[in-house]
């Protein structure tokens, strides 16, 4: 038989040792680097110790957030799952405006979350915020390669070119936007722009012609009319579109799903706060009901919030809610001069004229400097016929702020009320001047001039000048100024027209059962008939 063989461990123990340390070497190292690789990766996380969270929801929610962060690299390496909780973390600080700490998410999750569109375009809104734009166009064509139908990030980029000068790449843009919403007027707004910026006024107005087309109340685009009729010298026609530009609805931002998407993570009152009353400016009445009422949720012992919730009511009809809010107010600050003010108004309108005046007088103890206060005073004691006290409020509330148009056309009615009559004319010519289209201020100097007793105050054909101001539009529908108009026709010895006038007045004032104003039309109607006017 062969004879047995012999293994000799010996020999192989030292290689296998060295082998062995080899491997865990290899590991450890590789391990360490993968430690510090994750520890330089959240040290790149901001830190939450230091912030200031007005809310303890907020905080708590930016916790679970930056944990949620961390969690991604226990036992493994970084990868999509890190980038999108790092977007995510970036998301919730950017609601709520912490933008300094928003940034490094955002640059985290570019880094390994590369094919979101959000991130870059999220980042490049934070740096225009911060005023860094150095990088937000590079950032707004990233957004566009990976999503290249989203307009919002489209009109972004040809604003931030427009405004650095390149036009040439505006227009672009601006042109690619109308190939996606044909017709917007923000794209065709920025094309006018660049054509007066290249003196091609004729190009500049066929778009904002085209603008105000597809939306007449779209204020920018008329201003930038009255720009181009004043180029052209066409005086009259830009007067007329700055008008128009007026009575348009504050400009808004074109809109922007997914910035706003963001106001659901806000978690911060005051931020609530101004999201709700943009939203009210924006007529979004139920925009402004959630925005409110999160803020009520999170602080509800918030008197300002309180405040907001009450004037959202009132504003919708909703008194006895409104009522309800301003009274909490004031349980939360007795000194709230504005919950006081706000309950007057819903006094006076139900017609407690008594418990109006006392609101009033309570919020001019904590605020006495309020011109709308004495005005709305001034009010209250006019409907209770105390005519001097009312002159006495309504002149205080001019002292403090003599533009206050609404506190001079009621001291004009104060004042014609005691019998001042030229004092009474002044005021209503003072508001007139500023506003020359206000009906109910036409109507009253209308009046006077067509039937007060004196002689040498009346003037027939002023005051058909002022009572056809009042008569425009929806107050051909008004009968009370259907009369006044036709007693300035009868002062100005138009017996015709003030005959087929009063009718007109007269078949209102039946369909609407205003039974005094009839009797009293029926008896003016009379003695134009008769070719007499009508004095007081």
């Amino acid at each position: 038989m062969p004879k047995k063989l012999k293994f000799n461990t010996r020999r192989f123990r030292l290689p296998l040792v060295l082998a062995v340390l080899a491997v865990l070497i290899v590991v450890g190292t590789n391990w360490v680097m993968d430690r510090a690789r994750r520890d330089a990766l959240l040290d790149r996380l901001p830190g939450i110790r230091d912030l200031s969270f007005n809310t303890k929801t907020l905080k708590n929610k930016v916790a679970q957030a930056d944990d949620a962060v961390r969690r991604t690299l226990v036992g493994g390496s970084p990868g999509t799952a890190f980038g999108q909780k790092a977007g995510n973390l970036g998301e919730l600080y950017q609601a709520n405006h912490f933008y300094d700490q928003a940034v490094p998410c955002y640059q985290l999750a570019l880094e390994f979350d590369n094919g979101n569109p959000r991130w870059p375009y999220y980042l490049a809104f934070v740096k225009q915020e911060k005023g860094e734009n150095e990088s937000v166009e590079s950032l707004l064509e990233t957004t566009i390669s990976l999503a290249p139908n989203y307009a919002p990030a489209i009109l972004k980029l040809a604003d931030s070119f427009f405004k650095t000068g390149k036009t040439s790449e505006a227009r672009i843009y601006y042109k690619r936007r109308l190939e996606l919403l044909p017709g917007d007027p923000h794209a065709l707004l920025g094309l006018a722009r660049i054509s007066i910026d290249e003196t091609q006024w004729e190009t500049a107005q066929d778009y904002l012609k085209e603008a105000i087309k597809a939306n007449p109340k779209f204020g920018p685009a008329h201003r930038l009319m009255a720009s181009v009729h004043d180029h052209f010298g066409r005086h009259d026609d830009m007067r007329q579109s700055l008008h128009i530009a007026s009575q348009c609805i504050r400009f808004r931002p074109a809109p922007d799903p997914w910035i706003d998407s963001l106001n659901d993570q806000c978690y911060d009152v005051e931020q609530l706060m101004v999201l709700g009353s943009k939203a009210i400016i924006e007529l979004d009445i139920k925009g402004a009901t959630g925005f409110f009422g999160r803020a009520r949720g999170l602080d509800p012992k918030n008197p300002q919030v309180h405040l907001a919730l009450g004037r959202l009511c009132f504003m919708v009809g909703q008194r006895e809610e409104a009522q309800r809010f301003f009274e909490k107010a004031i349980e939360l600050d007795p000194g709230s001069d504005e919950a006081y003010f706000q309950l007057g108004v819903i006094l006076r309108r139900e017609g407690n004229l008594k418990e109006a005046e006392k609101m009033f007088l309570r919020s001019l103890d904590f605020h006495p400097d309020n011109p709308n206060v004495h005005n709305n005073l001034g009010v209250t004691l006019l409907e209770q016929q105390r005519f001097q006290e009312a002159v006495e409020a309504l002149n205080k509330a001019l002292e403090i702020y003599p533009e206050h148009i609404n506190a001079r056309y009621n001291l004009g009615l104060a004042l014609w009320s005691l019998g001042k009559i030229e004092p009474a004319v002044q005021e209503y010519r003072n508001v007139l001047s500023v506003k020359p289209d206000w009906a109910a201020a036409a109507n009253s100097l209308a009046w006077i001039l067509a039937t007060d007793k004196d002689n040498k105050i009346r003037n027939g054909t002023e005051a058909i000048l002022w009572a056809q101001v009042a008569c425009q539009g929806a107050g051909r529908e008004n009968p009370e100024y259907l009369d006044t108009l036709a007693a300035a026709y009868a002062e100005a010895g138009r017996f015709e027209e003030a005959i087929r006038t009063a009718r007109e007045s007269l078949t209102l004032a039946r369909s609407t059962g205003d039974t005094d104003l009839a009797e009293e039309l029926e008896k003016r109607l009379q003695l134009y008939e008769a070719k007499k006017a009508f004095t007081e």
